[in-house]
This record gives C-alpha cells, sequence and structure tokens, in this order.
C-alpha cells in the first residue's frame, strides 16, 4: 500500500492544502477550523482500518478506505484552495467565454428558456447533475472491491489531476457565470455562488468555513471532468459501463440546462479529463515500478493475523 502511488497523491495533496493556507495567509483570510470536524473525524476513524486492513493482507478494504481518504482530504484542501485564490483578482473570462460559445452556436439564455418550458426534463437533468456523488462512491465501492487494484488508484489519481487542473485554470480564468454575464435570474444556489465570489474579489469573506462552501469554478467545468472520469473508471465492467456512459452524459448536459455553465467550459472539462487521463497512463509504469510496503511499516510494526 505504501508506495509511489499513494506517496505522489499525498504529496498533491499536501501541495493544494500548503497553497490554500499560503493564500488564506496572503489575503488575511481564516478557516474555521471546527467546521472541518466532520472530515477530520472520519480521517481519524478510518485511517486505523486501512492501516490494520493493510497489514492484515486485507487489499480489497485497505484500498477502498485509503483512496476514499484521499478523496476527502483531497476534497476539502481544494475547496479552500478555491476560495483563497478568488481574492487574487485575475480578470472575468467571461466576455471570452460567451465569444467562444458564440463561435459554436451556444446560447445559454436560450437553452435555459427551453428548460423552462419543459419542467419534467428540466428536474430530470438537475436531479442527474447531482447524481454525480453517489456514483463516485459505487466506483470506490465498484473499483475497490476488484483484485486489481491499479483500477481503484487510477481513479482516485484521475481525480486528483482533474481537480487541480481545473482550480489552477479557476485561479487564471475566473468567471462569474453565464446567469451573470446573461443576466438571467440565478438559482438560489447561483445567487449564493455569486455572493461569495464577489464578496471574495472585494476582500470581505474573512472567513472560510466547510459548512458554507460553494462550488466557484465556471471554467473549465470540474462536473464535466468528473463526470467523465466516473464514467470511464466503469469502462472494464461491461454490466454497468453502458448505465454509466448514459448517466454521466446527462450529467455534462445538465451543466448547461441548470444555467450553471457555458459551453466553453464543458469543451474545457472535457479538455481537463482527458489530460488527467493521459498524465495517468503516463505515469503508470513508474508508479507501478516501486517498491510496496505495508502501511503498517511506517508506525513501526507489522499487523500479523491470527
Amino acid at each position: 500500500m505504501w508506495n509511489r502511488d499513494l506517496k505522489l497523491k499525498l504529496w498533491l495533496i499536501s501541495v493544494t492544502g500548503c497553497a490554500a493556507f499560503i493564500l488564506l495567509l496572503k489575503h488575511g483570510m481564516r478557516f474555521d477550523y471546527f467546521s472541518a470536524a466532520t472530515a477530520i473525524g472520519t480521517v481519524g476513524l478510518l485511517l486505523p482500518f486501512a492501516v490494520v486492513f493493510d497489514g492484515r493482507k486485507i487489499s480489497a478494504f485497505a484500498n477502498l478506505l485509503t483512496g476514499f481518504l484521499c478523496m476527502v482530504v483531497f476534497n476539502l484542501f481544494l475547496a479552500v484552495l478555491t476560495y483563497a485564490g478568488t481574492p487574487l483578482n485575475a480578470p472575468l473570462a467571461d466576455p471570452w467565454l460567451m465569444a467562444c460559445d458564440g463561435a459554436v452556436g451556444v446560447h445559454l439564455p436560450s437553452i435555459v428558456a427551453v428548460m423552462a418550458e419543459h419542467p419534467g426534463l428540466r428536474n430530470a437533468l438537475s436531479l442527474a447533475y447531482f447524481s454525480v456523488f453517489p456514483s463516485t462512491l459505487l466506483a470506490l465501492v465498484v473499483l475497490g472491491l476488484d483484485s486489481d487494484v491499479r483500477r481503484l488508484r487510477e481513479f482516485v489519481l484521475h481525480f486528483i489531476l482533474g481537480g487541480l487542473i481545473t482550480t489552477l485554470a479557476f485561479l487564471f480564468l475566473p468567471a462569474a457565470g453565464p446567469f451573470h454575464a446573461y443576466g438571467y435570474a440565478p438559482r438560489p444556489d447561483q445567487q449564493r455562488f455569486l455572493e461569495h465570489f464577489f464578496a471574495l474579489r472585494a476582500g470581505e469573506f474573512p472567513l472560510v468555513s466547510v459548512n458554507r462552501l460553494e462550488g466557484l469554478i465556471t471554467f473549465p467545468s470540474f462536473h464535466t471532468t468528473w463526470a467523465i472520469l466516473v464514467a470511464y473508471s466503469f469502462r472494464h465492467y461491461r454490466w454497468v459501463f453502458a448505465p454509466m456512459i448514459v448517466l454521466n452524459a446527462a450529467v455534462v448536459i445538465s451543466t448547461m440546462t441548470t444555467g450553471w455553465h457555458y459551453g466553453a467550459d464543458v469543451l474545457g472539462g472535457i479538455a481537463t479529463a482527458t489530460v488527467s487521463i493521459l498524465i495517468s497512463r503516463r505515469l503508470a509504469p513508474w508508479l507501478q515500478a516501486g517498491k510496496e510496503e505495508s502501511l503498517a511499516s511506517l508506525f513501526g510494526r507489522e499487523v500479523v493475523a491470527n
């Protein structure tokens, strides 16, 4: 379990966390540590089980828990990084994103208007938008219980790489979103996004709390990247691959029908997923060549099975 793959992930997670808190300090912001109690408690509760399972050679559960914990901690740090980085105040990319949409014939207000005329379809796609969360949990379980541990490790690395690429792009190309740029009425969650986004850019958001986090990334669409990576992770399982393609295609479509994203965001999300997969493939031989040790050995002893 303790191998190059896990070391790389922990390094990427650590760099993300350090960058987040350095930017918090730079912008005079604070983090509400008590709001992270659930995440901290989850790690504290499950990490010992991962160590014990790995020491007892119960690799499926050890890999599942380790992958899950990596994603929990990374998600927390990444969300904080988006908040801490927004006050960098890079120029808004909305005019450029609108121009890109116009060049390919995409007009978000028209899409939103059509959805308003078909509430059943709109609601179905809204449900699809949020289905990426349970789909991710299903991927962790299915891949984690597979005898080929490389599949779960690959998925978690894809997720981390995709998150880092979208966040780096966001820091240089922030956008207020099509509902602000085009002026159509935002939904309540979109209104909260606008309040947080512009307060951060104005330096009027002093405290970052896990309980009040909103997704701030417009371009590229991380939801699109995420959905593609989830669907791709099921490619080895015929019984679920086709349904996952359909479901996550609906997720990608819903990023526009809900009014959240420009068409350019979706194209950026597709490109990000592709780059994440290609980087992972390039790294795979090196990651798999390293020595693998038990997690328990890091604590000075092996866990011996009875």
